[in-house]
C-alpha cells in the first residue's frame, strides 16, 4: 500500500493567492474592516502619496499587518517582517509587500493615537449591528507586564538603603587609602572600584532629586510610567494596570484604559464617566470589591447610574466574636445614634476634621457583662466611627444584596476576554514603553479580540455581508478612486444572504 504523495517542487502551477486562503478566514474580516476605515480622517500619517522622493508604502497594508499580528499574538516589527515573507495570510493580506521591521515598526510609532481608534471605530461598527445592549457593563482591572525589570525601579527606601551601603563601602575604600598615605610618602592611585562606588553615589542621588521634583514614591528607568504592583500569583512586578469595560450582551470591550496606580480604588467614576462621553445611558455597572469606594460610588451617583458593587470583608479584631463586629451595631437616621447588639444606643459624641462622627455610650458600657468580648481596648467602652461616606456605602450595599444574581454574571463578562488576551493572544506583557504608547497596543489587542467576538457571533458570512454593504457605499463597483472594479469575489456574501 502506497502513502499519499506531494507534489514535486518542481512542478510548475497556476495559482494566486486568492486560492491559497480559506473561504472563511478571519483575515478577509480584517481586511475588509481596514478597507471601509478612513484612515485620513482618523489621523494616519503619508495617506496621501507625496508628489516627489522614492514611493512609500500606504498606511493601509500596515495596519492591516499590525491588526493581524496583534489578533494572531505576533507584536514584534522583527517577528512581524518574517511573516510578510512566509506566512499566505498576511502575503495575501498586505497583496505580497513586504516592508522591513524598520517601516513596519516606525508606521506604529508615527501613529500611535490613530491606531487607538482604530478600536472606537470598530466598537461604533458593534453597536450599530446591535451587538452591543448598553445596559449591563462590567469593568475590571488586570495587571499587564511592563517593558521594565524591577533592578531598574527604584523607590525612595530603595535609594536611602543602597546610599547608606555605599557610604559603608566608600569609608572603609578612604580608611585603607589614608594608611597608604601614611605609610608611603608618594600620592595614593586611587581605585577604580571607588571611582565606580562614587559614580553610582552621583547616580543615586540624582534620582532622589528627580523624586524630590515629581513628587512621585518611584521611579523607573526604562520605562518611566511603569510602577511595581503586585500580582496574582503573591509576588510583585513592574506593571501597568490595564482597565476595561465589556458589555453583557455579546462581549465586547466598549472601552479601556491604563493607569500607574496599581489599586482599582478611583476607576470606578473614571470609567463610568468615560461611558457617558461615548453615548451610552442608563447603564448598570458591575465590579468587585477593588472598585469600593465612597467618592467614586458618590460620583456615580450623581450620574444617575446604577452600581452593583461587592463590599471587602470589614477589619474586625481576630478574637472578636461575630455578633459583636461592627456591622452588627445598627443605625437609626432619624436619632443619629447606633443601637449595640445587647440593646444600648450610642450617641454622636465629637465630629472629627476628616469628616468621621464618633459615637460611645461610657455609662452603658461600664456596667455591660460583654465589655471584654465587645472591646479590645484599654479605653473601657466602645467606640463606632461613621464616615461622611456611609449613606453611599448602605445604598451600595442594598443594591448588592437586591441584585446578586447579576454580580455573578461579573466574572463571565469581564474576566473571560482578560484570560483570552493574555493566553491566547500571547498578550501578557507588553513591547513598547511609557503609558502613551502602551495605550496603543492595549487598543489593538482588545481590537483582535472584539474582531473574534463579533466573528463568532455574527459567522462569517454575516459579517462579510455587512462590512460589504459599507465598502460598496463608500466605493462603487467601479471605483474612480481605486480605478479598478470590485471583484465578483466581494459580491457574493450579499447575493447569499439576500
Amino acid at each position: 500500500m502506497r502513502y499519499i504523495e506531494g507534489t514535486s517542487r518542481n512542478q510548475m502551477t497556476y495559482w494566486s493567492m486568492e486560492d491559497l486562503i480559506e473561504e472563511e478566514s478571519l483575515v478577509r474580516v480584517i481586511d475588509r474592516f481596514i478597507d471601509i476605515c478612513d484612515l485620513d480622517k482618523l489621523g494616519f500619517t503619508r495617506t496621501k502619496p507625496a508628489q516627489t522622493g522614492r514611493p512609500g508604502y500606504s498606511p493601509k497594508p500596515l495596519a492591516k499587518l499590525y491588526v493581524y499580528g496583534y489578533e494572531n499574538g505576533i507584536r514584534s516589527s522583527r517577528k512581524l517582517e518574517k511573516e510578510t515573507k512566509r506566512n499566505i495570510e498576511v502575503m495575501w493580506l498586505t497583496e505580497g509587500l513586504a516592508p522591513d521591521h524598520k517601516t513596519i515598526a516606525d508606521f506604529r510609532r508615527t501613529n500611535i493615537r490613530p491606531l487607538q481608534k482604530l478600536f472606537r471605530e470598530f466598537v461604533k461598527l458593534c453597536r450599530s449591528w446591535e451587538l452591543v445592549g448598553g445596559e449591563l457593563i462590567a469593568i475590571d482591572g488586570s495587571k499587564f507586564k511592563a517593558s521594565n525589570n524591577k533592578k531598574a525601579n527604584f523607590s525612595r527606601k530603595k535609594l536611602d538603603d543602597r546610599l547608606a551601603r555605599l557610604d559603608e563601602k566608600i569609608s572603609v575604600y578612604m580608611a585603607q587609602l589614608d594608611e597608604e598615605d601614611q605609610k608611603d610618602e608618594n600620592e595614593s592611585k586611587v581605585p577604580d572600584g571607588l571611582l565606580e562606588l562614587l559614580k553610582r553615589k552621583e547616580l543615586y542621588e540624582r534620582y532622589i532629586t528627580q523624586l524630590n521634583e515629581t513628587g512621585e514614591n518611584e521611579l523607573s528607568t526604562t520605562d518611566s510610567d511603569a510602577r511595581l504592583m503586585g500580582n496574582n500569583r503573591g509576588g510583585v512586578e513592574m506593571a501597568y494596570n490595564v482597565q476595561s469595560a465589556v458589555d453583557e450582551k455579546h462581549h465586547i470591550i466598549l472601552d479601556y484604559d491604563v493607569s500607574k496606580n496599581p489599586s482599582d480604588q478611583v476607576q470606578l467614576a473614571a470609567t463610568a464617566k468615560r461611558l457617558l462621553r461615548l453615548k451610552y445611558r442608563r447603564f448598570t455597572l458591575l465590579a468587585d470589591k477593588g472598585f469600593y469606594n465612597g467618592t467614586d460610588l458618590s460620583k456615580v451617583k450623581k450620574f444617575k447610574l446604577k452600581a452593583i458593587v461587592s463590599r471587602p470583608k470589614p477589619t474586625n479584631p481576630k478574637n472578636q466574636p461575630k455578633q459583636f463586629h461592627t456591622e452588627q451595631f445598627k443605625y437609626d437616621p432619624k436619632t443619629d445614634t447606633y443601637c449595640c447588639p445587647t440593646g444600648e444606643t450610642l450617641h454622636l459624641r465629637c465630629k472629627r476634621s476628616n469628616g468621621r462622627r464618633v459615637y460611645r455610650n461610657k455609662d452603658a458600657c461600664a456596667v455591660c457583662p460583654y465589655l471584654k468580648d465587645c472591646t479590645t481596648g484599654k479605653s473601657g467602652y466602645r467606640i463606632v466611627t461613621r464616615n461622611q461616606f456611609a449613606k453611599i456605602y448602605e445604598e451600595t450595599d442594598n443594591a448588592f444584596k437586591e441584585n446578586r444574581h447579576l454580580y455573578k454574571l461579573r466574572q463571565q463578562i469581564v474576566e473571560h476576554p482578560f484570560g483570552t488576551i493574555k493566553h491566547t493572544m500571547n498578550g501578557g506583557y507588553f513591547l513598547l514603553r511609557t503609558r502613551r504608547k502602551v495605550r496603543c497596543e492595549i487598543a489593538l489587542l482588545f481590537l483582535g479580540y472584539n474582531l473574534k467576538r463579533a466573528y463568532n457571533v455574527l459567522g462569517f458570512r454575516d459579517i462579510m455581508a455587512r462590512l460589504n454593504r459599507l465598502y460598496l457605499h463608500f466605493f462603487p463597483l467601479f471605483s474612480i478612486k481605486t480605478r479598478r472594479f470590485v471583484p465578483f469575489s466581494l459580491l457574493y456574501p450579499l447575493v447569499s444572504i439576500a
